[in-house]
């Protein structure tokens, strides 16, 4: 199985906004959802050089989900109660390969 990052992108949505149908979805594609994920709130960029800004791309959030490829994500995701909000919103997906490097412990030399 491959994982794939979902990304929801779209304009920022209120603090309280409604999650009506999200979790019907998450219990809908079953064992396909790896990581519920998490809403991402104020981003900031780090630039090469050192300065930081607020212009950030307009991510509302992300979560983790299986599947044999990507035809069988866009299956998934073809229902997913963020599309709802209308043609400004958009889940934008990518593979994440499995890594067999070896991660150095915290406090090792890197």
């Amino acid at each position: 199985m491959k994982r794939f990052l979902l990304l929801y992108k779209g304009p920022p949505t209120s603090p309280h906004a409604s999650h009506e149908g999200w979790p019907e979805w998450f219990d809908e594609i079953g064992g396909a959802l790896v990581d519920l994920g998490s809403p991402m709130v104020n981003g900031f960029a780090l630039h090469g050089d050192g300065s930081t800004s607020d212009q950030t791309t307009s991510l509302n959030g992300f979560s983790i989900v299986q599947a044999e490829d990507r035809g069988r994500v866009r299956d998934l995701i073809a229902d997913h109660p963020f599309l709802l909000h209308g043609g400004e919103y958009t889940i934008e997906v990518f593979e994440v390969p499995r890594s067999e490097a070896k991660r150095p412990n915290r406090g090792e030399a890197r």
